[in-house]
């Protein structure tokens, strides 16, 4: 990469991190705020809600944000260009929608009418996480970034809110996050004043027909993907029921940090490595993925070095000491193992997604779900719930090294480059309007 390159990479990198730390600072204090005022039962409650949100953001993520992604880059002409995004926007609505109805019926028999809430929470969450990566890919990432601000700072304004023993506050909780994303969403539609065109006409079934065979294989990775991540995660908070996996939740809340630089990186990265294989520069594409990889292992040594010191203290002041009983020293280097091995595959798999590597990606989160569920359940079992991490923490080492290898092999083919869309088998199909 050139220096004039590096440097526009880096300022955008920088615009990107901010909105990342802002909203991530935003969910961090929210956490920190219901673990002090909910029971453990209802906060871990919470906590399976929102990973389930994050399970959401995934599905739309791939199904229709990387897929939006590696079109709108690799995009000729802007009549194509609106073109798909009709036809991945009115993906997003829908996918948005119907799991917005799936989790509010899911939550109804356990939280009553505030499964209406957790339900908006989980479709305005996927459908903002969306709309960031398309903005992403159009080079707007200071409109990604003044959504961000603009969903903290309503956020924030919720944690003030909440009160201490009020009845209603998980619902309360629900409501004002779901408002906050709808904000942000409306603020970002308003800067790049291009509302979201949804349609379902024949035409945008076409559209979407032309390039489903890739997306059927994206389809299997992400459920391999999430049953492999999220899903072993919520398995295990089923199975040792709220009360017990509430500990977990929050030192998970404190390694969520490290996500931050991560996700900014992957965000900004897939459309460069997109762009990069479609001119054929593969050296260059490898080499963004070495050297980015190798940032996000040095900033995980040193953030678990400082948790290390840290949590005992964090334990004790922020938490309350309610988790006093709980072995925090040995959850806590759990969770690092689990997250850092997660945030080293990060680039390399979005290497492989810029490559429409689909069916090898499915076929690793597959493989690793299979390996972590089979060690995971016996634990939970017949082991204290802590020991079930052990689980989690072999499964995204097989998922590391997987990748691993597939990136390694795929990025040294000597012929590996990745076509420009087809904008004449996209105009086979009648026009995003029809």
């Amino acid at each position: 990469m050139r220096w004039p390159d590096l440097g526009r990479f880096g300022r955008r990198f920088a615009v990107i991190l901010s909105g990342e730390l802002i909203q991530s600072l935003f969910h961090f204090v929210l956490n920190i705020a219901l673990v002090r005022e909910l029971g453990t039962h209802d906060y871990g409650l919470f906590a399976i809600v929102f990973t389930v949100g994050a399970v959401g953001v995934t599905y739309i993520r791939a199904l229709v944000a990387v897929p939006a992604t590696l079109f709108l880059a690799r995009s000729l002409g802007r009549p194509a260009e609106r073109g798909y995004a009709v036809v991945f926007g009115s993906g997003a609505a829908l996918i948005a929608l119907v799991m917005a109805a799936a989790v509010a019926v899911l939550l109804a028999p356990a939280i009553g009418l505030a499964a209406l809430a957790g339900g908006a929470f989980v479709g305005l969450y996927a459908f903002r996480s969306y709309l960031r990566i398309v903005l992403l890919a159009r080079r707007a990432p200071r409109v990604a970034g003044l959504s961000d601000i603009v969903y903290s700072a309503c956020g924030l304004v919720l944690v003030a809110s909440l009160h201490a023993g009020d009845a209603a506050l998980l619902e309360h909780a629900f409501l004002g996050i779901a408002a906050a994303h709808a904000v942000g969403i409306c603020v970002a539609l308003a800067a790049i004043r291009q509302p979201v065109r949804v349609s379902f006409r024949v035409g945008i079934r076409r559209r979407y027909a032309v390039i489903w065979r890739p997306l059927v294989w994206s389809l299997v990775g992400v459920t391999g993907t999430t049953v492999q991540g999220q899903g072993l995660t919520l398995l295990f908070a089923l199975l040792a029921g709220p009360a017990a996996y509430a500990p977990i939740a929050a030192t998970l809340v404190l390694f969520a940090p490290l996500r931050i630089p991560t996700n900014a990186l992957n965000n900004m990265v897939l459309p460069e490595l997109s762009g990069l294989l479609a001119d054929g520069r593969l050296q260059e594409a490898r080499g963004l993925v070495l050297r980015s990889t190798a940032l996000i292992g040095l900033g995980c040594l040193a953030y678990g070095a400082a948790m290390w010191t840290a949590l005992p203290i964090i334990e004790h002041y922020l938490f309350k000491g309610r988790f006093l009983h709980e072995p925090m020293a040995g959850i806590g280097f759990g969770v690092w193992c689990v997250v850092t091995t997660a945030l080293l595959y990060a680039i390399p798999r979005a290497f492989l997604e810029a490559s429409a590597a689909f069916r090898v990606i499915a076929a690793g989160a597959l493989v690793s779900a299979g390996i972590g569920f089979l060690i995971m359940v016996p634990l939970l079992l017949i082991l204290p719930p802590a020991f079930a991490l052990i689980g989690l923490a072999v499964s995204e080492l097989a998922t590391a090294l997987w990748s691993a290898r597939a990136f390694r092999h795929t990025s040294r083919r000597p012929d590996r480059r990745v076509p420009a869309v087809d904008h004449a088998a996209a105009a086979a199909a009648p026009p995003a309007g029809a």
